[in-house]
């Protein structure tokens, strides 16, 4: 499976993850991602958190999490370093993380 697919596959299933109470979702699938995401460290689960359950911009994770707002590939390198924190706990091999143009695609 080429990287972008297991990228898409983590995408999707974070999405999948913060979906859970809004509308459809596969509850299975959530259930396995939340037990993982309670292994990580807090600043990774806080940032998760916003992106994919709470949904808010950029801007309030950065201020929440003291990451500096400029320039933003700071908070894409924290955002990042997350979802490939979720993917080794999930054991996904070969994911590079998660990234923000999925997160402006939805809005």
């Amino acid at each position: 499976m080429p990287t972008s697919d297991r990228t898409q596959a983590l995408e999707a299933r974070l999405w999948n993850w913060g979906n859970a109470g809004r509308g459809p979702y596969d509850p299975a699938d959530a259930l396995i991602v939340t037990q993982a995401w309670e292994r990580l460290f807090t600043r990774q689960r806080e940032m998760l958190r916003m992106v994919y359950l709470w949904r808010v911009h950029r801007e309030v994770v950065c201020r929440r999490l003291h990451i500096p707002r400029r320039p933003a590939s700071l908070y894409e390198l924290e955002l990042s370093a997350a979802c490939r924190a979720l993917a080794r706990a999930l054991d996904i091999k070969g994911s590079t993380g998660c990234g923000e143009e999925s997160q402006d695609e939805r809005k």
